[in-house]
């Protein structure tokens, strides 16, 4: 530094000031470091600069030849200056550039220390800086129940709390229970849906279902201002383990604040800052319009308690017109417009453009949502869900969605092991009936009947566990107990999708008996009900009456009469285009024989509907099949054979059976025909009922008869008994046929005496 200018020493100082800084905040990044280390070393750099100024003045004026400088004057001309009083050596001693150097290592040696101690500290759990876990005052992993945020405003509360808990969701050593999960407990504690999670219910649900600690906050106004507290309790004595506060200047920043309230318990928890560093600001992966956040979150309690379903959709569209990118709201949308499938599929596509505003799970998840309801791609979607299990093997939600895309494939044992997973994690009503379901479809009735009763009594008479006992009473082929639990759902509830579903299903064990006309009066009801419920195409129930008209009734002026008569009650061009049915239209056109109206409705679907959602292996099996069932119906059983053999409809596995066992019925090949048949009249599966409305009573009576004609008359008893037992109080239209196979049962028995 000898010669140097005092701007040149202070330029130097300035640039290798820079260079350790960004070496400190390397550092601090890559080993995990608190943040608190970066202005640490900003500060012990401050507190150098002077110290560099004046080490820089006095050994400059040294080197000038300064007082007591040992500089030779004589040839000068110059008369020396007085000799340097003892304390400008003392001063000159200690300033020097060796010194300056080796204080500023000492300084950051210290800065090592300090760091080290505190990261050993907090690591350890020693001390005030020992973190939670690390203190083993909190597990890691264990599940943490949020409560409601109190504040004068309850919408306020709400948002708060929403928020809160979205960014606490983002810790790797912690896990939020699910909302679903709290109703879940909350209906097990006989609790109404829409109480609210207040300090003692959050403590007593905690202690009941062992969950170890409970996050409760409050919102309080000051002036324009907001103070921001959250208290980490442990469940069963309510003893404080953390406590901290944060404050918003105005209502703009609250959504910050509690980013940095989150950020504080997280800090205390024991994350690593890597991890909380990594994670987007709540903000970003939210909305950053509290007006939106309230909205949502309101919505979210609407939905939560079943009160007005209709009113929390409108309260998710007034969020995402204040803020277009907010993914949770889209995807929010995309879950709860079922009977709508365009705002359905345009809300997804959304959620799914927008995924880089959400967490990272939540992401994932809106990747997967719009794989298995816009596009139509189970595979895709399962292999979005592996990457969510392989970041958390404890995600439950993740497992249970994981068996539902093997659902849609008709995988079921794969679907079981994924649902029996998730159970194991988090006992969830929803997923214990998705695991009843799945044995259902594999035939494992009485292990599914047992799987029920657990769900049972954790949620007596919850609408899931009536419907997937009303599944297995069906393939039990006990009517009268699927007929009670498919009353109970419509009348004990006010959710009119259940009103609808049990309403439907009523029509279905009616239909199946041959009593058409009370199947048609249900499937008219459950179309009212879909129509209050905001289904686009509320008629789906009704549309079943067609089947019966063309399979049982074998009345195609019929069929084609109610189709129109539909169709004028509920126009298409009334409709967005991708709630319009053009596919099963099609698909009942050529079952009537009306090829050009098929493919009419096929020409117009493909002018209309855009590519990406029409598309695909599934799509294109769809059209061969609605081809199939045209050669059906114009008798072109040779080429209708060779083409239903390219068909593989995923999840549909009586696919498989019924349109093969038709096509072998009429080429005469009676015993491929049989085993068709019987193969479809032995199948377990969870939509049979369906199926069966129009099938099962003609199927066991043409069953019967051509074991009779193949003179296999011990097999043709069994399944004219089976047939007659079934309609035996059929309508009156029915019960010709129903005579003519009671008498041939008699005969057969008398002939074998």
């Amino acid at each position: 530094m000898k010669n140097r200018s005092l701007w040149q020493i202070l330029a130097f100082y300035a640039a290798a000031s820079w260079v350790v800084l960004q070496v400190v905040d390397v550092v601090k990044d890559n080993l995990g470091l608190p943040d608190w280390v970066f202005p640490f070393a900003l500060l012990l750099l401050l507190v150098g600069l002077p110290i560099i100024v004046a080490t820089a003045v006095v050994q400059g004026r040294h080197a000038a030849g300064g007082p007591g400088s040992g500089a030779d004057h004589s040839t000068s001309g110059i008369e020396p200056d007085s000799p340097a009083t003892e304390p400008e050596l003392s001063t000159r001693r200690l300033l020097t550039w060796r010194n300056a150097l080796v204080g500023g290592g000492l300084a950051f040696v210290l800065l090592a220390v300090v760091t080290t101690g505190f990261m050993f500290m907090r690591n350890q759990g020693i001390g005030p800086v020992g973190s939670l876990v690390a203190k083993g005052m909190l597990a890691e992993q264990a599940a943490v129940v949020v409560a409601d945020f109190m504040a004068d405003d309850p919408s306020l509360a709400r948002a708060v709390t929403q928020a809160f808990r979205v960014d606490l969701s983002q810790s790797e050593l912690i896990k939020v229970v699910e909302p679903a999960t709290l109703d879940e407990a909350l209906a097990r504690m006989e609790l109404p849906e829409d109480q609210a999670i207040t300090h003692q219910i959050a403590h007593e649900l905690a202690v009941r279902e062992g969950y170890p600690a409970v996050i409760e906050g409050e919102v309080s106004s000051i002036g324009d201002g907001f103070v921001l507290t959250a208290r980490l309790a442990d469940a069963r004595s309510e003893e404080t383990l953390a406590s901290l506060r944060e404050t918003a200047a105005d209502a703009n920043e609250v959504i910050p604040a509690i980013d940095r309230l989150s950020g504080k318990m997280r800090e205390r928890i024991g994350d690593s800052y890597t991890d909380m560093r990594s994670d987007e600001p709540l903000a970003d992966v939210t909305t950053g319009s509290l007006e939106a956040l309230e909205k949502y979150s309101q919505a979210l309690e609407l939905f939560r308690t079943g009160r007005d379903r209709q009113r929390g959709v409108e309260l998710l569209e007034e969020a995402v017109a204040i803020d277009t990118a907010f993914a949770m709201a889209w995807r929010k949308i995309g879950v709860e417009t079922v009977g709508d499938q365009a705002r359905t599929v345009e809300a997804m596509t959304k959620a799914y453009l927008f995924r880089d505003r959400l967490t990272e799970r939540e992401s994932l998840l809106a990747e997967a949502s719009y794989y298995t309801t816009a596009t139509g791609e189970p595979r895709r979607a399962i292999r979005v869900y592996e990457r969510m299990v392989d970041l958390d093997q404890a995600d439950a939600w993740a497992l249970n969605n994981l068996g539902a895309a093997y659902t849609d494939l008709s995988e079921w044992a794969e679907a079981e092991h994924w649902f029996a997973r998730s159970v194991a994690i988090d006992s969830s009503v929803k997923s214990i009936n998705n695991v009843a379901t799945a044995q259902i479809n594999q035939g494992k009735l009485d292990e599914a009947e047992a799987t029920l009763d657990i769900a049972d009594r954790l949620a007596p008479g919850g609408e899931r566990g009536l419907a997937a006992r009303y599944q297995l009473e069906m393939n039990r082929e006990n009517w009268t107990e699927a007929a009670n639990l498919a009353v109970q759902l419509r009348d004990e509830n006010t959710d009119p999708a259940w009103t609808e579903f049990g309403s439907y299903a009523l029509g279905h064990v009616a239909a199946i008996q041959g009593k058409l006309g009370e199947a048609e009066r249900h499937w008219r009801e459950a179309t009212g009900a879909a129509g209050e419920a905001g289904d686009a195409f509320p008629a789906w129930p009704l549309m079943q009456v067609f089947d019966l008209d063309i399979y049982v009734r074998r009345d195609t002026s019929r069929a084609l009469a109610g189709i129109e008569a539909i169709l004028a009650e509920y126009p298409l061009e009334n409709m967005d285009v991708l709630n319009r049915p053009y596919g099963w239209l099609a698909f009942w056109y050529a079952r009537a024989g009306d090829r050009a109206a098929s493919e009419s409705l096929i020409a117009e679907m493909e002018a209309e509907v855009p590519t990406e959602y029409r598309s695909g292996e599934a799509a294109d099996d769809w059209m061969r099949n609605i081809e199939v069932t045209n050669l059906v119906s114009e008798g072109r059983y040779e080429a209708a054979l060779e083409l239903v053999r390219q068909v593989d409809l995923p999840g549909c596995m009586l696919c498989r059976y019924v349109p093969k066992a038709q096509i072998f019925d009429q080429l005469g090949a009676r015993d491929s025909a049989l085993a068709m048949y019987t193969g479809y009249l032995e199948l377990y599966a969870y939509d049979r009922a369906a199926w069966d409305n129009e099938l099962r009573g003609p199927t066991l009576e043409r069953v019967g008869q051509l074991y009779d004609e193949a003179g296999d008359l011990e097999n043709a008893a069994v399944y004219y008994a089976r047939f007659v037992e079934l309609w035996a109080d059929a309508d009156a239209e029915l019960q010709p046929r129903v005579q003519v196979a009671r008498a041939r049962l008699e005969e057969i028995i008398r002939e074998r005496g």
